[in-house]
């Protein structure tokens, strides 16, 4: 295994082509890192002798002191002779930001960079991709995205957008990143080296991915069937390219030779990787293991206030792979004690009419129905813009009553939050109140069942493929 610790923890940092313009300091790396890098930070530019403090050399070569961690940040041309340098100075590892190699065709450019690097101790990070993300060491991509404490989830990417995207994404969510990879063309540092080095980290609880191609195959699941048997971590991957011409796009983007999807996601099944087929899901899949969300089975009861939600939403789950069967009778009858026999149901999915909007009848319609023991998942839906409408004064005890109460169901319960309202800020910032609220409870939160049921299922498979194999699951809420 590549011992990557210089590179996520290094000393020291070098950034080849800093500016103290930030427009012009590429990506902005320099200053984010003179903002939040602990460490000794030195700028290389031989057009000037210091920026914002830092002192500046003429070259890599020219610093007093071997650099764990590189950024060449040069036009293309100028690439292969700064990376010589790093090379000849010794420099661990080095990022190479600049993109117009193998991706854009220029094969013979990337092959003469891996001729310079060959049978040295230096590694290369890309080209074409924005390097590592660590805020445990403060070597982070933009001083917004730091965070107080290191997170769980380490994720590599080969797209460099997608890195940022996804991380935004996830700070939003609360999903919290221990390291992220933007990896690139590949070539040196693989998504297999990666992959090894996550699954053998104790900070690292899930590993998850964007790919579009695999450059050694064999090593890839043998990795893949080691992270997730053997150091028993989530691995979910995010395959670019699922579609002919998404697959024709990867080339040019990253020069990514794509597998068929058919034998792609095949293979993953046979590995116990979670796939995910876009951004989305694949942030959905990872607030579910936050919130301990591993159900058993597919079978879902639905609670809700309304007729024709109770329908979309048994549509929406069983569309996508659960199944909604009636509930018992006896815990039919307690439900009902609570709420009209007019415009209702209690048989599943339970449709509470306007009762569903009380607190108390809505918790206790998910506890009851939790009893059966013929049902693996509570499925409720609540819709915090009607109650911060309708009741105001009680918005706060409401929500604090809900989460609290679904806090002691008996079985993984998922809550189903519709978007209704669209472009209002006092409602927006209500809708997040309650998802943040719930997702610290351990109750995982979506805006349709069509997504809760996905990762549910998948979920579900991924259990099921634990249990074949004798590994014991996750028990609820040990994320």
């Amino acid at each position: 295994m590549i011992d990557m610790n210089p590179l996520f923890y290094p000393d020291s940092v070098a950034v080849i082509g800093a500016s103290p313009n930030v427009v012009r300091d590429r990506a902005g790396f320099f200053n984010s890192l003179r903002q939040r890098y602990p460490g000794r930070l030195y700028a290389v530019n031989p057009k000037y002798d210091e920026i914002h403090g830092t002192a500046c050399y003429p070259s890599i070569k020219d610093i007093p002191e071997r650099i764990d961690y590189a950024l060449i940040m040069v036009p293309n041309k100028a690439v292969l002779p700064v990376l010589t340098e790093c090379v000849e100075a010794k420099t661990r590892f080095v990022l190479i930001f600049t993109s117009g190699f193998s991706e854009a065709g220029n094969d013979e450019l990337e092959n003469r960079l891996k001729k310079v690097i060959e049978g040295s101790e230096t590694r290369v990070i890309g080209p074409n991709c924005i390097g590592v993300h660590c805020p445990e060491s403060g070597v982070i991509f933009y001083p917004e995205m730091a965070v107080d404490a290191p997170g769980t989830i380490g994720y590599f990417s080969q797209s460099g957008g997608h890195a940022l995207n996804f991380v935004i994404r996830g700070i939003s969510m609360e999903l919290e990143f221990n390291k992220v990879a933007s990896i690139g063309n590949q070539m040196d540092l693989k998504v297999e080296d990666y992959l090894e080095y996550f699954a053998g980290d104790d900070r690292i609880k899930f590993i998850c991915g964007y790919v579009e191609d695999i450059k050694n195959g064999e090593r890839f699941k043998e990795l893949a069937a080691k992270a997730v048997l053997e150091n028993k971590k989530p691995l979910i991957i995010w395959k670019g390219g699922r579609s002919e011409a998404g697959a024709r796009a990867t080339a040019s983007h990253t020069g990514a030779i794509a597998a068929p999807i058919r034998v792609w996601d095949a293979v993953m099944d046979q590995l116990g990787v979670i796939s995910a087929e876009n951004q989305e899901e694949l942030a959905d899949i990872l607030l579910a293991f936050k919130c301990g969300f591993l159900p058993t089975g597919t079978n879902t009861c639905i609670a809700v206030a309304g007729g024709g939600s109770s329908v979309e939403l048994t549509d929406g789950a069983s569309l996508n792979g659960l199944t909604v069967p009636p509930i018992a009778e006896d815990i039919q009858e307690i439900i009902a004690k609570d709420i009209s026999s007019v415009n209702t149901s209690t048989k599943n999915p339970i449709d509470l009419g306007m009762f569903g909007f009380a607190p108390n009848i809505f918790v206790n319609a998910a506890v009851q129905a939790a009893k059966d023991p013929n049902i693996d998942i509570i499925m409720v839906c609540q819709y915090p813009e009607m109650i911060k409408t309708m009741v105001k004064d009680l918005w706060e005890a409401s929500v604090n009553m809900i989460v609290d109460g679904l806090k002691t169901v008996d079985k993984p319960v998922v809550m189903i939050i519709p978007r209704l309202f669209q472009n209002n800020a006092e409602t927006e910032a209500a809708r997040g109140e309650f998802v943040h609220m719930l997702t610290r409870a351990g109750i995982p939160s979506y805006p349709t069942a069509d997504r809760a049921a996905k990762v549910a299922v998948k979920l579900i498979n991924y259990r099921r493929f634990l249990e074949s194999k004798g590994v014991t699951p996750p028990a609820r809420g040990a994320a």
